[in-house]
């Protein structure tokens, strides 16, 4: 699958990745992804933190945007590589969810594809989304960790973005 979404998606440049740009093949393929992803790495009332990079295809997409804006391979760690991959996985969601139900939203860029700005945002807009990121303890109530995991990093700025407002 890597090879055909390379050939068919991937050799159009980093735009081609941008959820609103996918055709309705490639963004069903990449939810089917993205569920599995979110299903390991997130349990809905039960914080649990099983860390799993994502499917190949996932992490391409993550790739080529970053490699976009950086002009030469990212050198990013394997805590980022996640943390990019979840916000990713989101932004197909909100990209399946504005499709299926004709719910306004602007659509990413290359600059905020992968900004937890953008999925707090459309939390507070959407709260069964916001309900979702909750439950799924993305954006779970105010906890302090010890030793933070990326994942533990990207629920307190998910949170500390949310309480801004």
């Amino acid at each position: 699958m890597l090879s055909r979404f390379s050939n068919e998606v991937l050799s159009h440049g980093a735009a081609a990745v941008l959820p609103q740009n996918l055709s309705d093949y490639w963004i069903k393929t990449l939810q089917k992804l993205c569920d599995d992803f979110l299903d390991s790495n997130f349990a809905i009332d039960q914080c649990t933190e099983t860390i799993d990079m994502g499917d190949p295809v996932l992490v391409s997409c993550v790739h080529e945007v970053l490699h976009s804006k950086q002009k030469a391979a990212p050198d990013i760690s394997a805590e980022e590589m996640a943390e990019k991959v979840t916000i990713y996985a989101l932004s197909i969601t909100m990209e399946t969810i504005r499709r299926e139900s004709g719910i306004k939203m602007p659509t990413p860029a290359l600059e905020n594809i992968l900004s937890i700005d953008r999925i707090v945002q459309f939390g507070k807009i959407n709260p069964d989304f916001g309900q979702f990121l909750k439950r799924a303890c993305i954006a779970p109530e105010n906890e302090t960790f010890a030793g933070e995991s990326w994942l533990q990093r990207l629920k307190k700025k998910i949170i500390s973005r949310i309480t801004e407002n």
